[in-house]
């Protein structure tokens, strides 16, 4: 029986979230189908993650999309429901929110948007990216969902009349007689798992939203909790495809180019146009070839100059900005498929949501399951690729450490198969 819901707004959200409870040991199954009907579904599972793709939507379409599902998880019966939102704010806040509280009884839903392990925060109901107020920090610049407001009621009340109140303290006294959006301040952990056990103990309802961040707490909330699961042994090759023009994601790649890591980069016309991607593509063969020699290799749709050499292209060429953020993610998915389909003997990391959703969405891949987190905000997963399973790594944009692909390099689940811990150093 599904005992919790988790509706997520994109693939990486969905991942990296549904992993908190796998790791608890709880069945976990994440779906990208809008539609799943969990009336019918028998298979054997705590926790439904469904990845609704609504961030880049309109607040009408986003709100119509998560009031359904939300509906039908009632009339399913799930008990509960978790409205997973981004760790930075992007996308329809305030009118998923909105469509999960109207669609239930419940006259209020509580919102821990915090994160403090990755540096996501919240202070007197604004919202901090390693201590700079989310509008102002890059965050804010998001070339497709771009943060106008570090104050969390003031995004949420640009899409919905639903009252928000922020709490400052931990009992439920403060909050049990408010209706509408709660919006919980959070700086440490500690703070988290004050909320929690408020929430776990009073009579206050079992409404949730937040981030991957809370969602780690909800297990031991909900009692949804089982053995453990092993980290696999993966191979010491490791292959990444970086569609993200996102800072963090960009200075990982150029941290580990500075330390001898081939890097193979599209050009605008590239990866703007799949026609150039044949079955016997020579820079396929070629990244195929680096990848049994090196440890890591990176795939990147942004060199030197990115992305205003791309923006110029597409403008001389009428691409529109939606074409734009779709059709890069579409050639970086052709390219990952045609060198898993050539025998790519390493692992796959895909960076960024959107390239994720992507790749499964071309490829067929109706659902996968979260194993473990190889580090914060890095999920390993399973999924079934034309009848094999294979395994996944991604992670958003925006988390990780700089020498990421170094550390992860020197991990010891990254081994040859049947051998003993050897650490692989990229010089």
């Amino acid at each position: 029986m599904i005992k919790l819901l988790i509706i997520s707004d994109d693939f990486t959200g969905a991942l990296d979230t549904g992993v908190q409870l796998s790791a608890d040991g709880a069945a976990t199954y994440v779906t990208l189908d809008s539609d799943f009907n969990m009336s019918d579904f028998t298979q054997d599972i705590d926790v439904l993650v469904i990845n609704t793709e609504t961030r880049h939507l309109n607040q009408d379409q986003a709100y119509k999309t998560v009031f359904s599902i939300t509906q039908r998880a009632i009339n399913a019966g799930i008990p509960y429901i978790y409205k997973k939102t981004d760790s930075v704010l992007r996308g329809n806040i305030g009118a998923e929110l909105a469509a999960v509280l109207n669609a239930n009884s419940y006259k209020q839903i509580h919102f821990i948007p915090a994160y403090p392990e990755m540096g996501r925060i919240t202070k007197n109901g604004v919202h901090y990216a390693d201590g700079i107020p989310i509008a102002e920090s890059i965050f804010g610049n998001d070339p497709f969902d771009p943060v106008l407001y570090s104050d969390i009621p003031s995004i949420i009340s640009s899409q919905t009349l639903i009252p928000t109140h922020v709490i400052n303290q931990y009992e439920d006294e403060e909050w049990k007689d408010k209706e509408g959006i709660l919006i919980h301040d959070s700086h440490t952990s500690k703070d988290m798992e004050r909320i929690a056990h408020t929430l776990m103990t009073g009579k206050t309802s079992c409404l949730l939203a937040g981030c991957a961040g809370f969602a780690a707490l909800l297990p031991k909330m909900l009692g949804i909790q089982g053995r453990k699961p092993v980290t696999p042994v993966l191979s010491t090759h490791m292959f990444i495809a970086c569609a993200s023009i996102h800072p963090v994601s960009l200075a990982q790649c150029e941290d580990a180019t500075q330390k001898g890591v081939p890097q193979y980069v599209l050009s605008p016309k590239e990866k703007l146009d799949r026609s150039w991607i044949g079955s016997d593509n020579a820079l396929v063969n070629e990244i195929l070839r680096s990848c049994e020699e090196n440890p890591v290799v990176i795939l990147n749709a942004n060199g030197p100059g990115e992305p205003e050499a791309t923006y110029q292209y597409a403008k001389e060429n009428g691409i529109t900005q939606e074409q734009l953020r779709t059709e890069i993610v579409s050639v970086m998915g052709y390219m990952i498929e045609a060198l898993l389909d050539k025998g790519l003997n390493a692992n796959a990391f895909l960076m960024g949501g959107d390239l994720l959703y992507q790749f499964a969405k071309q490829t067929g891949i109706k659902a996968i399951s979260p194993i473990c987190e190889l580090e914060k905000g890095v999920v390993l997963s399973e999924a079934l690729y034309k009848g094999k399973n294979i395994k996944l790594i991604s992670k958003s944009g925006g988390f990780g450490q700089e020498s990421l692909f170094t550390d992860l390099s020197k991990q010891p689940f990254i081994r040859p198969m049947g051998s003993k811990h050897v650490d692989i150093e990229i010089n």
